[in-house]
């Protein structure tokens, strides 16, 4: 089949160009939330709220780590700036599926985002849960490999 031709032709008509669905390389946003127990930690207790908002802002990475011991949560993934200060943990409510993937050796990115205040001031506030701070809202990506 000439390259026109194949150009042409489309998954309807039965022709499947498996090139045209290779997937690329790249991260994939997999969940947006805040940092439980933020209030808790010893870095939140070190720092005041001005401070946290100066070091930790839009584009910080932050890393994940397994806490498969932790006694309240199976499926607890604790939060880490760079400079190995804990921060909190991924919301219970939303972690089992990261931390099931990060199980069976998935790699995880996290990067501070930008407050939902500070994006659009006139948006209706969106309900999260009760132990999520999105003072300190991030994002999470699956490194895509293949």
């Amino acid at each position: 089949m000439t390259d026109r031709l194949a150009a042409e032709q489309t998954i309807r008509s039965g022709y499947f160009d498996r090139n045209a669905f290779r997937r690329r390389s790249g991260d994939i946003l997999v969940l947006k939330t805040g940092i439980a127990g933020l209030q808790f930690s010893d870095y939140s207790a070190k720092h005041c709220k001005k401070e946290l908002e100066e070091e930790l802002t839009p584009g910080t990475e932050l890393f994940l780590f397994r806490d498969a011991d932790n006694p309240a949560d199976e499926w607890a993934i604790a939060v880490y700036t760079s400079e190995d200060q804990k921060l909190g943990y991924v919301t219970r409510f939303k972690n089992e599926t990261i931390a099931r993937l990060m199980d069976h050796g998935k790699v995880f990115h996290a990067y501070i985002d930008e407050p939902e205040e500070q994006k659009n001031p006139d948006a209706p506030r969106k309900k999260y849960a009760p132990t999520e701070n999105y003072a300190v809202p991030f994002s999470v990506y699956m490194e895509d490999t293949v």
